[in-house]
Parts: structure tokens; sequence; C-alpha cells
């Protein structure tokens, strides 16, 4: 895993920034070694997490023998092993980089489609002068790109990289969509000019001009519904295969290797399999919090126990989440609605004093109707049921409990083709689409909704949302930058693409059997992992942010939405600020807790 950065001028080498500009600015996705190289009108820089072929070997930027193509690459490629057979590629060395950019060198941008794992990349081609930038199927690592500097081209790993190259400004172009969702989603920032390359595109900039194209897109590939097996126990077997070859893939590293483990079905069941892979004690951790309501440690210990893994476990207090906030915005570079990011950067801290690389079980839910918000699209789906709850939440709103106000804005109005984000969006409390129009002064209006294929029921149209949305804008942006801040490579199993692909094919009675969600993932673990122990309400890693908002982050809250700071910007209305903050501190509307959040983080960042 690792960082990368470059800049591609329009003019001439002259207008290319010092190579020492970029010194320190991602030590922290890459510490083992920084370098930079010049070629021509192009430079790149890479700061390498040595994990694959640790030797100078695997060593980037790296070149073709005759000089025309040179890589630098974040992330890991799982079958490089077998495309170097495949196509008898000439490799000195044993990186899965080398044969990125080999396979590149023979097929061309046609070799995307073949790599298998998370990355991002760019390639320089010296003989056409052209630049290619690409991004796995699911969005799993980040790459971000402008042309604010207006002498040319940059791109970078994270925002931080490109504000090293030149100025970025803030836009309000996409502020509805992040106080809608919690995050800016698609191929667009909070900044002018500054945009992310879509997960499983490519970019080609040649003479200045920028063209995308898609190497792999999961609408089309389930536009029309995937075959799945004929019966309950072929699915579950052929899932079980592959997520025991998900797993198995992953597993594949040169430095120490462990596995999160939270204690929910999704971790455990990476967990079990990796354990059952490896057939030797695998190392899992763990963080808890000494507050009771806060803590699953014991249950991941448990299960620790019973698969005979190498555990750890650390217990923090809620104080260690507020001492880490501070680091929020250096983390995210710009406002993310996320809070467990928190406890995701703490668990990667505690995991990376003992191994350089961890397995995660991001994933499970989208994939296999986890979440609540699915048993709400099914509801809302019914015209009677939506037609009720509209006429009783003005009673509600005006008689009932902070829950249930909560709830019932769910039944607000809202357009049907932004169905689909209005439910996540009050799932998550955010602001309606309504609020919206109230609340902000400029800026634009929302992102279309991604493709949804049309033979999919309610709740599947809701788990394709997240993964189109949801997922590479939020959770893998979340779990990338926590684990990287501490250096720590994190892998996704339960997200490789063919998983995806069979999850979202299989009928919604075998992924939800009456109330019980992720029926035949549960089925898959408790062949390994005894039921009993997860017969407990599902537990988010989350923290108890209203309560903070209350307490210790109150000042932070009064600083940043005073009526000065909140008009010197301009951007939201500072009476409507002024309302959500009574209703939540002096009425105690606490579902308010979020939309308070996001307005101090939003402020927060413009003022620095």
């Amino acid at each position: 895993m690792c960082g990368i950065v470059g800049f591609v001028s329009f003019h001439d080498e002259k207008s290319a920034p010092p190579p020492h500009l970029l010194r320190g600015v991602l030590n922290h996705r890459g510490p083992d070694r920084f370098a930079h190289t010049q070629l021509g009108p192009c430079s790149l820089w890479h700061f390498r997490l040595s994990v694959i072929d640790p030797t100078d070997g695997g060593n980037q930027p790296l070149s073709t023998p005759c000089g025309r193509y040179t890589l630098i690459f974040n992330g890991e490629v799982y079958n490089y092993k077998a495309l170097k057979k495949q196509y008898n590629l000439p490799c000195k060395g044993e990186s899965d980089s080398e044969v990125v950019l080999l396979l590149f060198n023979a097929l061309g941008v046609d070799s995307l489609a073949l790599l298998e794992g998370m990355f991002s990349l760019a390639i320089w081609d010296a003989q056409e002068k052209e630049l290619t930038l690409a991004r796995d199927r699911i969005g799993i690592k980040p790459l971000y790109y402008s042309t604010a500097t207006g002498v040319g081209f940059s791109f970078a790993s994270e925002i931080k990289g490109l504000q090293a190259l030149g100025e970025t400004r803030p836009s309000n172009k996409h502020l509805a969509d992040y106080l809608n969702l919690g995050f800016v989603p698609g191929q667009n920032t909070l900044f002018e000019e500054i945009h992310q390359v879509r997960p499983g595109y490519y970019l080609q900039l040649k003479d200045g001009k920028a063209n995308h194209r898609a190497f792999y897109s999961l609408f089309d590939r389930v536009n029309e519904r995937p075959s799945i097996p004929t019966s309950y126990d072929s699915a579950k077997k052929s899932l079980r295969d592959l997520v025991y070859k998900s797993v198995e893939d992953r597993l594949v590293a040169d430095v120490p290797l462990g596995c999160f483990l939270s204690g929910g079905i999704d971790s455990s069941l990476v967990v079990a399999v990796a354990q059952d892979i490896l057939g030797s004690k695998l190392q899992s951790f763990s963080i808890g919090f000494k507050e009771d309501a806060f803590n699953e440690a014991s249950h991941a210990a448990k299960i620790a126990h019973h698969l005979g893994c190498d555990h750890r476990e650390k217990i923090f207090k809620q104080k260690d989440l507020l001492d880490i906030f501070s680091n929020y915005l250096s983390m995210t570079d710009q406002p993310f609605g996320d809070t467990s990011l928190l406890p995701t950067s703490l668990v990667s801290q505690f995991t990376r004093e003992h191994v350089t690389v961890a397995l995660s079980g991001d994933g499970g839910d989208e994939g296999f109707l986890g979440y609540g918000m699915y048993t709400w699209a099914k509801r809302l789906d019914s015209v009677l049921l939506r037609n009720a709850g509209r006429l009783a939440n003005p009673l509600v709103k005006s008689l009932g409990s902070s829950r249930y106000k909560r709830a019932f804005g769910l039944f607000e109005g809202h357009k049907k083709e932004y169905r689909q984000r209005h439910i996540f969006s009050q799932e998550q409390y955010f602001f309606s689409q309504k609020e919206i129009r109230k609340l902000q002064i400029g800026g634009g209006g929302f992102s279309p909704q991604p493709p949804i294929p049309s033979w999919m029921s309610a709740q599947e149209r809701q788990a394709f949302f997240d993964y189109c949305w949801y997922l590479p804008d939020d959770l893998l942006v979340k779990v990338d930058r926590a684990s990287m801040a501490h250096s720590l490579e994190v892998r996704v199993p339960l997200l490789d693409h063919r998983i995806v692909e069979f999850a979202i094919g299989l009928p919604v009675h075998w992924k939800k059997r009456k109330s019980v969600t992720k029926y035949i993932l549960k089925d898959i673990l408790f062949d390994l992992v005894p039921k009993e122990f997860f017969d407990r309400p599902k537990q988010g890693f989350s923290v108890p942010l209203a309560q903070y908002l209350k307490g210790p982050l109150r000042t932070w809250v009064d600083k940043h939405l005073t009526r000065s700071v909140v008009s010197k910007h301009g951007w939201v209305d500072y009476s409507m600020v002024e309302q959500y903050k009574r209703r939540f501190y002096v009425k105690g509307e606490q579902y308010l807790y979020h939309r308070v959040f996001l307005l101090t983080l939003l402020h927060q960042w413009l003022e620095k």
C-alpha cells in the first residue's frame, strides 16, 4: 500500500514543481521509501509501504526496460502471479506492481480489466506523452485529480497531495449532497476543480484533454439479474467457495498480517475463514471502551478463543476518541460526516503496533441486506404506508418523542428519483431535501442518483445505492484514511467483485428470512462458530456523538457556529443554523445531533 502524487505540465518542464515539494506530505501512506522522477513534462512521486517484495525490486516509480512506460501504484493485485505466468511476463522482481506495468506494456488499457484487487495507479507514456490513471472496480483505493492550477494537471491519493502542488479553493456546488448524505458522492468534492476517478474507470490525459472511460461497471454486470444456483444449498456452497478464495488471496504478504475482529458477523466470518485456511494461530485485534454500552471486546475475545486465534485487545476510554478528534479534518481533507472514523483510527493504530496488513469485514451488510434502512425501503415502497405516514407526520412532530420525530422524517415528501438517498439520509439523521432548501444559500442541487437495475426490489435497490455511493464515498474512505494514517494496509475480502455480483443476484429470501438479516452469510459462519455467540443486538462501530456535542464538544460547536463565522462564508442561512442549535440544545431534540455536527465541521473546514 502506498501514496502516489503526480503533475503533468501543460506548457514546459520549467513549470513542474520542485521534487522536494511533496516530501513528508503523504509519508503516513508510505513511510518505507520516498522517491521522485521527472519524465519531461511529467513529475511522479511515490511513498512506499512495503508489503509485497519489500526488496529494492518493488521500489517505484518503475519503468519498462525500454523506458516508454513508468508506473506509480497504490494497492494490491491478488492475481499477479497467475497473470505473470499466463502472459509470460519477463519480470525481474517479485512485486505485483511490476506485473501491472508489464501487462500494461503488452495490452494497454485492456489490461485493467484483468487486475483483481484494490488499486489506484498512474502510468506515463513517454512516447505518446499520455497519462493514464485508473481505480479499482469497487473504489477501495482513492484517486483524486485537479486542473485548478491552470498550468497543469495534478493527481494524488489524498487531497492534501493536490494542496501541496497548488492553491485549492472551497466550492459550494455540491453542498446539498454533503448536507443530505454526510459526504460528496461520485467524482465530486467540496473543492473547485478537484474530482475523483470513479470506481472501475480510467482517465487518459493527452494534450491537456482528459477522457474518462469505464473498464468495469457494476450496473452493466447486474443490469440483467445474474444467474444463480438452482437451490439454496448450492448457493451456500458457491458463496462459501467465493469467500474462501477471496480470503485466501488476501492472506498473501511478505510482512506480518492479522485481522480486525469486532465480534460482529462480517469480521467474525473473515477471521474464521482465515484461521481455517492458515491452520495456525492468526493474529486478531479488537478494541473496547470502558463504558459497557460501547464495548463489544468481550464478544470478540470469546470468538477468538473458540477459533484459536492469537488475539489481542485494547480497552480505551471515550476520552481517547476525543483526543484524536483534533486530527479529524487532517485525515479527511474535506468535511466528512461518518464519525466512526475515530474508533476505526484507534483500532488501526493498535493493530499497526503488531502487523502491517489487516483484513476487515466491510461489505457484508450491503451484499446481504444487513442494514435497517433496507426494511424502511420495503415499507416506503407501499403507497398506502407512505400516505399514512405523511398524514401522521405533523401530529408526531408536535407531540411525539425525539425518536419518533426522527423516524417519521422518513415519510417527508421527496422526489421518487431521490428515494434511496432520502432513506439513507434520514436513517443517518442528516438533513432532508426540504430542510436543505430552507438552509442552503448558494450552491447547486443534488447529484443525480446512480442508475439502478429495474428488476430489483425496494430493498435491493437501496443496497445497490449503497454499493454505488455509500461504500466508495463513505465506508471505504473511512477505512482508508483511518488505517493509512497509521501506515496500516487494510484488505476487504467481502468486496471482491465476484462476491459482490453473486450477492446481488441472490433472491431476497436467501439473504433475509423473516427478521433474520444476512441469512446465508450467517449460515456459512455458523458452520465455523456457534450461533449462540451472536445472540445479541447488532452494534455499529459508532460514537455517542449527541452526548459529546452536549458535553466536551460544545465549545467546538459554539466556536464555529457563531453568526460572524456563518455569515462570513455565506453558504447557509444563520437563522436556520440558530434554530437547529436551539432545538438540539434547548428543546432536547436529540435526533438533530448529526445535523449540528455537519454544520460545525463544515464551518471549521471553511475557517481553515
